[in-house]
């Protein structure tokens, strides 16, 4: 009996474990649209169309120009270990500076959730649940939320696959239900720009446009292709603009700033018939699992950084109590969303520091040792000699 169940512990020892696959091309396009659309579709567009009046649109391009850099330099960065995300890196080549530098990254990404949250809840109350209490809501945000994370990645990703294109499409076909409200006039004067207030407007729009930049740090050189990357976070800029540009030909530059919500109410101008007169409920209701997915985004990223600091903790297990954590921290660090706005410039200052100025001290600092890139240069010159060899 003892050889018996020997030979079948060696047997059970030597079958593999299926390999989680990796990311594709569309996916990671969808990823990133689901990173970067909700949250900036709902609260960003007052703060820019504030500043950059009739040049919004410029505000989002200077983000765009960092954003891109950042991903870039993370991206070069990855190649240089293999396999293996930027977290994983960091901890294998400085394993005390490293493990504090994903900390960090934990804390800031817990506040963006508990941020997320708080927008998303006050959304519902005002647009769909105006008599229900804000704690039932936000309560059953996460609960939806923390169902979604239960199968991890996949299931993110899988989400992302059903309602990121429907966004896209609303999006997209919102010009044709709108087309005779257009009013061009305010968009005029057209060719003199006013610097100073596009500048101003990108750093408000910088507390939200570079939440994409976290995707090397959690997906490895299988599932993060830099040219996916591109595509992703340009569909992203030309949607924003798109959107903002409807917002400003429909709203007006005068009404825009004063509104909370001004996305919803651009929405709310779309009439189809008599019967579609409430056409907006319909398309809020609809864009509701796409929030809830990145909240549970936001949750993966903080449960994954807090599994990938030591063996002993799994991140899997961490997600009940960070879920039960940011419940209580929205509203603690948030009383209603008049105070979320009011932190976005000083917010801006942390998320340079995040977005720019740690990408750029990864890349110079975080490399392999010299004895790996012996290693690497001893494989590929036995390779290139067995090539030759065998021809």
């Amino acid at each position: 009996m003892s050889v018996h169940q020997s030979s079948e512990s060696n047997q059970s020892q030597n079958i593999k474990k299926p390999k989680s696959k990796p990311m594709t091309s569309r996916q990671l396009v969808l990823m990133i649209l689901l990173i970067t659309l909700p949250i900036n579709l709902i609260h960003s567009p007052s703060d820019i169309v504030l500043f950059g009046r009739q040049h919004a649109y410029l505000c989002i391009l200077i983000v765009y120009l960092v954003v891109i850099f950042s991903i870039w330099l993370l991206s070069r960065t990855q190649r240089r270990f293999g396999e293996k995300n930027i977290f994983q890196a960091m901890i294998i080549r400085f394993p005390v500076i490293g493990r504090m530098v994903v900390v960090l990254y934990i804390l800031y990404y817990f506040f963006i959730l508990t941020r997320d949250a708080r927008i998303m809840s006050d959304y519902v109350d005002t647009t769909l649940l105006a008599r229900t209490p804000i704690m039932v809501i936000l309560f059953s945000i996460f609960i939806m939320s923390g169902y979604i994370i239960r199968g991890g990645m996949k299931s993110i990703v899988g989400m992302a696959e059903i309602f990121i294109p429907i966004m896209v499409l609303v999006i997209l076909t919102l010009p044709f239900f709108v087309s005779g409200e257009l009013d061009f006039h305010y968009l005029k004067p057209f060719f003199p720009v006013d610097i100073k207030r596009v500048a101003e407007g990108s750093w408000y729009y910088f507390s939200f446009a570079g939440e994409a930049v976290i995707l090397p740090f959690i997906l490895g050189k299988a599932s993060f292709n830099m040219k996916a990357a591109m595509k992703g976070v340009s569909f992203s800029l030309l949607l924003c603009v798109m959107h903002v540009i409807m917002m400003i030909l429909i709203l007006g530059l005068p009404i825009i700033p004063r509104l909370t919500y001004p996305s919803f109410e651009l929405v709310r101008q779309v009439q189809i018939s008599d019967f579609l007169d409430r056409f907006d409920m319909f398309l809020a209701a609809t864009m509701l699992p796409t929030h809830m997915t990145k909240i549970a985004f936001d949750i993966y990223v903080v449960c994954y950084g807090i599994g990938s600091l030591t063996k002993n903790m799994s991140g899997r297990m961490m997600q009940g109590p960070v879920i039960l954590l940011a419940y209580v921290c929205a509203f603690w660090f948030f009383k209603d969303s008049v105070q979320v706005f009011n932190f976005d410039r000083e917010w801006v200052l942390i998320t340079l520091f995040f977005i720019f100025v740690m990408p750029v001290l990864i890349f110079l600092f975080v490399r392999p040792t010299k004895k790996k890139k012996k290693k690497k240069s001893e494989k590929t010159l036995g390779h290139t000699a067995g090539s030759a060899s065998g021809t």
